[in-house]
């Protein structure tokens, strides 16, 4: 992994395919999702990272990300701080750029939702119900020691209140670092299909 610093507000990563290997994670994964728990461990441990070895602090500042992929199966971001642009969109956490050839897009982040279950039987029969009605978006599924945890994208079109019939939603933005640190990722990114499959 390259860090350059390019200046106090704006920093270029250079991951090859062996680091994104060990990251565990895909151009796709930062591209289109974010806001995953995974994508978002992945950028604060190269974040740590780039303040050690550069002295780049994104602090509490908003950032402004550019990636692009190589033919090599890496990638390549350039992250500046929030005070070098005056008019962009602005996401939660990060504001992210699609470049494709010479026009520029904003990328808008998918909504996601996350339940919690009391048991695996529970889970399963959501996930069964959810496959019938055609849910194609991305789903992760997180156990710990009493709970089942079902993260999901909402799909346009496709409500999902019927969930609410049999866990609990969970409103709080900060549960996910609960998630990252005290559970068990299960399955991802396509868990309501394979789980639904593999124990129907």
């Amino acid at each position: 992994m390259e860090l350059r610093l390019l200046n106090q507000n704006k920093l270029k990563i250079t991951l090859t395919s062996e680091d994104m290997a060990i990251l565990d994670i895909t151009y796709e994964e930062i591209d289109e999702y974010p806001d995953d728990i995974g994508t978002r461990r992945v950028l604060g441990e190269i974040l740590a990272q780039a303040k050690t070895r550069t002295g780049f602090d994104a602090g509490k500042d908003k950032l402004y990300v550019h990636i692009q992929p190589d033919k090599s199966g890496g990638c390549s971001m350039i992250l500046t701080k929030e005070e070098e642009f005056h008019t962009y969109y602005k996401k939660e956490s990060l504001v992210y750029e699609k470049r494709y050839g010479t026009k520029i897009y904003t990328g808008i982040k998918k909504k996601r939702v996350l339940y919690m279950f009391d048991t695996s039987e529970i889970l399963l029969e959501v996930c069964n119900q959810l496959n019938r009605l055609g849910y194609g978006g991305k789903s992760d599924i997180f156990a710990d020691e009493n709970k089942y945890y079902l993260y999901l994208e909402e799909n346009r079109g496709l409500s999902l209140d019927f969930i609410s019939e049999y866990g609990v939603m969970i409103n709080n933005q900060f549960f996910l670092f609960y998630l990252d640190e005290h559970t068990k990722k299960i399955l991802s990114p396509d868990a309501v299909k394979i789980f639904s499959e593999v124990f129907k």
